[in-house]
């Protein structure tokens, strides 16, 4: 149902239309008109595809998820090896995938260690029924204007600090290179990393063709960074980026194109004029 109504979307609706092509068209420049419509026919079939498993949440428990995400080998050990260091985890993931389900996933695998920092929505049922779906199995959510003094209380904790970087920041913020163009970027994720020595790993849900998911975890290792100087906070956020770009590249169809990632760029407003002609 969810492939169906993505595919009718995407012949139907407008909304951010434009927006996405413009989007792919600056991250994959290789590619010709046909292969980039399949990847955003693809992208409507994902955002269908999350909305409907979000629907599904209630109906949910810690076992019957098992039945529809496992982990990859070698991703549970490193939750468990950064558990030992007693520093807690900041995980990263992206508008990828299915990016609400792996957040319930790994809560259902680690109860009551996540905390999941938001953006509210501005309708305020609407928030309040996201988060109560989002914390169906244990997890908690924090809103992102209130996030910094709770995520470290959590980290401190030993205790999961979950986030999505991926949108755009403010154009002042400092910038990092995605798919080879300079944008701003959120840096809270590696200040939190680099502040409290938390592992930082990066988290996505990979879709098999059944429709059941592998939970793929990195962990982006900063050894080599001793202090959370701004240098090292930039450096750091360069390194999950450049992941999150990695995974895109391998599953293109499976990101939200539609968000205004390069909006702050000459490159982005010299393209979406373009595109309007």
């Amino acid at each position: 149902m969810a492939a169906w109504v993505g595919r009718f979307a995407y012949r139907h609706v407008r909304i951010r239309r434009l927006v996405a092509l413009t989007n792919l068209r600056l991250c994959f420049p290789e590619k010709h008109s046909g292969e980039l419509e399949n990847i955003l026919e693809g992208a409507y079939v994902n955002i269908a595809t999350v909305l409907f498993a979000f629907l599904y949440f209630p109906n949910l428990t810690a076992d019957n998820l098992r039945n529809l995400v496992d982990f990859s080998p070698g991703s549970r050990a490193l939750m468990e090896s950064g558990f030992r260091k007693g520093n807690g985890l900041v995980m990263m993931s992206g508008h990828f995938s299915n990016w609400e389900l792996i957040a319930l996933a790994i809560g259902a695998a680690f109860p009551g260690k996540i905390q999941i920092v938001v953006h509210p929505f501005h309708n305020k049922a609407v928030d309040t029924l996201a988060n109560r779906y989002r914390s169906h199995l244990g997890n908690s959510t924090v809103p992102m204007s209130n996030s910094i003094r709770a995520a470290l209380t959590q980290l401190k904790s030993n205790g999961i600090v979950a986030l999505l970087a991926d949108q755009s920041a403010a154009k002042e913020s400092a910038p990092a290179k995605f798919f080879g163009i300079e944008v701003p970027t959120f840096q809270g994720p590696a200040s939190f990393a680099l502040r409290t020595r938390a592992d930082m790993l990066a988290g996505f849900l990979v879709r098999r063709k059944d429709g059941t998911y592998e939970v793929d975890l990195r962990r982006i290792d900063f050894t080599d960074l001793k202090d959370d100087s701004e240098e090292n906070v930039k450096e750091l956020t360069q390194r999950h980026v450049a992941l999150l770009e990695d995974f895109i590249r391998r599953y293109p169809a499976d990101w939200l194109w539609f968000h205004k990632r390069f909006k702050h760029t000459p490159e982005f407003q010299k393209a979406m004029e373009a595109d309007r002609k």
